[in-house]
């Protein structure tokens, strides 16, 4: 995501500044709480399979869950615990992170939701331009 840079012209004789603002963010550490993989197996519906494999769960237990579920969510959720039960310590939410970011998965929008630390940090700098 970048952010407008606003030119500032003092006059004709005086220098300019660009005000500069950067968008920080950070995902965080640790394992994705059972409570938060409910929530994203309720979100992430018609691409729960994808999301499995971006996160090495082998088609043989997609098809097992798949097949023990009805609800998609809950297809989406027991995916969810097996590769937290699975990976232990490495199911972080850096990883999940990447799965959801994904171009075959496409959730930029789940990742900011679910792995990100709460509020966004922003950095705000004028510069000095010289245009002469």
């Amino acid at each position: 995501m970048s952010l407008p840079i606003l030119k500032l012209v003092l006059s004709e004789q005086q220098p300019q500044f660009i005000y500069k603002q950067l968008f920080l963010s950070a995902v965080k550490d640790g394992t994705p709480t059972d409570e938060d993989l409910e929530k994203l197996g309720d979100k992430i519906v018609e691409k729960w399979k994808k999301l499995g494999r971006r996160l090495d769960v082998t088609d043989a237990k997609l098809l097992e869950i798949g097949q023990a579920h009805d609800q998609i969510s809950e297809k989406a959720y027991y995916m969810l615990k097996h590769w937290k039960q699975e990976k232990g310590s490495a199911a972080t939410y850096h990883a999940l992170c990447g799965a959801l970011k994904h171009e075959l998965v496409q959730r930029k929008d789940l990742a900011e939701q679910f792995c990100y630390i709460n509020g966004n940090y922003f950095i705000s700098y004028f510069n000095l331009v010289n245009d002469g």
